[in-house]
């Protein structure tokens, strides 16, 4: 996820999917925007992460977040955890500006 927030709201968000394997380095890895592999309850369920550490940490400006999902073996709904949160600009800030058509650089600007 990458993000901009103001005084804890969620102004802008993007959810991108890695195409590599857990484990990879998201630095090293490669990125698909739309996700082709999420559900849409999962994309709103990242959303939701999203809001909710915006909301939590009172965040102003960019962010971005690592999130991995892993399947119930009980035929449940899938595990989401938050397992890296940047109160930074990303490397995929201006991809995911670029496909969305918004820039987030602008955007957390504003926001500062």
């Amino acid at each position: 996820v990458d993000a901009v927030a103001s005084g804890g709201k969620l102004l802008v968000h993007a959810v991108s999917e890695h195409v590599e394997n857990a484990g990879v380095h998201s630095g090293d890895a490669s990125l698909v925007l739309p996700p082709v592999h999420l559900d849409q309850r999962t994309i709103e369920r990242v959303k939701e992460i999203a809001q909710k550490v915006a909301k939590a940490w009172s965040i102003t400006g960019p962010f971005n977040m690592q999130i991995i999902k892993a399947a119930d073996p009980e035929g449940g709904e899938d595990a989401l955890k938050v397992i890296e949160c940047n109160l930074r600009a990303s490397r995929s800030f201006p991809f995911v500006s670029k496909v969305l058509g918004t820039n987030f650089i602008d955007v957390a600007t504003k926001a500062l």
